[in-house]
């Protein structure tokens, strides 16, 4: 039986299979089996996981690589270094 959003008490839906991003949107929980160490790119918003990638460049404060979902050069850079980072960790 399919569950409503009014059937959930005090937001109880989140802590199920849905999670907030970091602008407060709900999204549905990626199923990251078997990853050790997942991401989201924030391009096309497709997961995949770090450990698997091919690193292309190693720098003083980054790393970079090629994302296997939308092919773009991607580093681990936070916030602090841009405005919106090229991944978001999922833990």
């Amino acid at each position: 039986m399919r569950k409503d959003y009014d059937d959930f008490p005090d937001n109880e839906f989140l802590f199920g299979e849905y999670d907030k991003d970091r602008y407060g949107h709900l999204r549905r929980r990626p199923d990251t089996t078997g990853m050790h160490f997942p991401v989201r790119c924030t391009h096309c918003d497709e997961v995949y996981d770090v450990g698997t990638v091919t690193v292309t460049a190693r720098y003083s404060d980054c790393s970079m690589w090629e994302s296997p979902c939308c092919h773009r050069q991607v580093d681990d850079r936070g916030p602090f270094w841009k405005s919106r980072p090229d991944i978001e960790k999922l833990y």
